[in-house]
């Protein structure tokens, strides 16, 4: 991301893609996380995109994103992920690692460039005991590893390819994970959290909640919990 963010100052295109396998001061989409990679392990890349050439909401790009991230993992591994609002790839339920995270994203802005970066589990057999309960790896869930070119491809045919429209929408919905489940919403930086019911997402990949009292919330920016 830091790499990425000066190649972004000195002016390069749209479409620029800073790529490592292994980061030395990786951080989180909530303050205050790290993410951890052991050198050859992970995918960790950053694309740079200009804002003016989106050609949708910038709001949008942190949940179109994730959808791509989810569908390059799809197209590159051969199995099926969710997506836990709002972005992060998990391995689907039914499996050992039922719910645990592949892949996460950081999105950043930096004068006109939007900074999507990227990290997937790739190759990890295991995991330290602090993550070990909540990260899997593409290795863990598919038996296999995957190149981290070939999945970097996919990734970024997919990110390529989220044009205006609403497909992005429908690819999330679908794969939204723990929907019509009761879950907690930690509402990032307010100290409060939100219990109800996942309904769905609005028109602009808000979450939808069903609350005990009958009525809906949105939220916007948040973080859904591991725990019920």
């Amino acid at each position: 991301m830091d790499d990425a963010r000066r190649l972004a100052g000195a002016g390069c295109p749209t479409g620029t893609v800073a790529v490592s396998d292994y980061q030395e001061k990786g951080r989180g989409r909530v303050p205050g996380r790290t993410w951890i990679s052991a050198p050859k392990e992970s995918l960790l890349a950053t694309v740079v995109l200009r804002i003016p050439e989106l050609g949708y909401d910038l709001e949008e790009l942190p949940l179109r994103a994730g959808v791509a991230v989810a569908l390059g993992i799809e197209d590159a591994a051969g199995i099926a992920v969710h997506i836990k609002w709002p972005n992060d790839a998990v391995a689907v339920p039914g499996g050992a690692a039922a719910g645990r995270k592949l892949a996460g994203i950081l999105c950043e802005t930096h004068g006109d460039a939007a900074l999507v970066g990227f990290g997937v589990n790739r190759a990890q057999a295991s995991f330290p005991d602090e993550i070990a309960r909540t990260a899997c790896s593409l290795l863990q869930v598919s038996g296999r590893i995957l190149s981290a070119g070939t999945l970097l491809a996919a990734i970024l045919h997919r990110l390529r390819s989220s044009a205006p429209g609403t497909a992005w929408q429908e690819e999330l919905r679908a794969r939204l994970h723990r929907r019509g489940e009761q879950v907690r919403v930690d509402l990032i930086g307010s100290g409060q959290a939100l219990q109800g019911r996942l309904l769905d997402i609005d028109q602009r990949g808000r979450l939808v909640l069903g609350l005990s009292d009958g009525s809906r919330r949105t939220v916007a920016q948040g973080e859904l919990l591991t725990s019920p």
